[in-house]
């Protein structure tokens, strides 16, 4: 937890930012929250998602027969 005078520190400078600064300050933040999700290898992330595992599992045992061809689901590949 930060203490109150770096808190209050902080605060008085980010008000002293522009507007069109305030956004990109936002973006920053929420990298800062979530960098250690971002740095998770696939499989870790797909595998915090409740039901990916499973869901992964069917796709990879459904027959090639019963799946929509690609080009049905991506019309410019």
């Amino acid at each position: 937890m930060l203490s109150p005078a770096i808190t209050q520190e902080l605060f008085s400078e980010i008000e002293k930012l522009p507007e069109e600064n305030i956004g990109m300050l936002q973006q920053f933040v929420l990298f800062l929250k979530h960098r250690k999700e971002l740095a998770l290898d696939d499989s870790t992330y797909l595998s915090s998602i409740p039901g990916m595992m499973d869901s992964i599992e069917e796709g990879v045992n459904t027959p090639l027969s019963e799946c929509v061809p690609l080009e049905k689901v991506w019309a410019d590949v």
